[in-house]
């Protein structure tokens, strides 16, 4: 009985912590043909140019690849969270270790991920890409860092 307790509760640990990451991981993996280039200018040219119908297409390409490169620091931001939130768990105590293994996951799947584009015919794999996860990472590292080194103060 207690073994199926505790395998309940490591389910649902999984499922609340884990699974949320490794989601985001499967939906950002580069065999995703909805992130290509092609696919996404599908959707965000035409809102851009509903936004801004006097625009040239210059403008409007150089929008649609100024927003993709903050998709790339955004998705890899939210990886990097949802990776510390699964070390974490449910302790309330805070370890910095957590933060360097979900940065360091989190900016080797960027590797991974720009790597196993360039195998990809509709995809384009880029260090400068990989520079701009990465930078997602550090600041979302950073920016929870300096959150829990902040002393909580108390009411008086």
């Amino acid at each position: 009985m207690a073994d199926t307790a505790k395998q309940n509760i490591n389910l649902k640990t999984f499922i609340v912590y884990w699974l949320p990451p490794l989601a985001w991981m499967a939906f950002i993996f580069p065999t995703n043909e909805s992130l290509s280039s092609h696919n996404t200018s599908q959707i965000i040219i035409p809102v851009l140019k509903w936004f801004l119908p006097y625009a040239g297409q210059a403008t409007i390409d150089a929008l649609h690849a100024l927003i993709r490169k903050f998709a790339h620091f955004f998705s890899y931001a939210l990886l990097a969270f949802l990776l510390l939130r699964a070390f974490r768990g449910n302790n309330s105590i805070w370890r910095p270790q957590w933060a360097v293994y979900a940065g360091l996951i989190a900016i080797g799947y960027g590797l991974l991920d720009e790597y196993a584009q360039t195998f990809i015919q509709s995809r384009t794999g880029s260090f400068y890409d990989w520079l701009i996860d990465s930078s997602g990472v550090i600041v979302m590292m950073g920016l929870i860092s300096l959150k829990n080194k902040t002393p909580h103060r108390t009411g008086r």
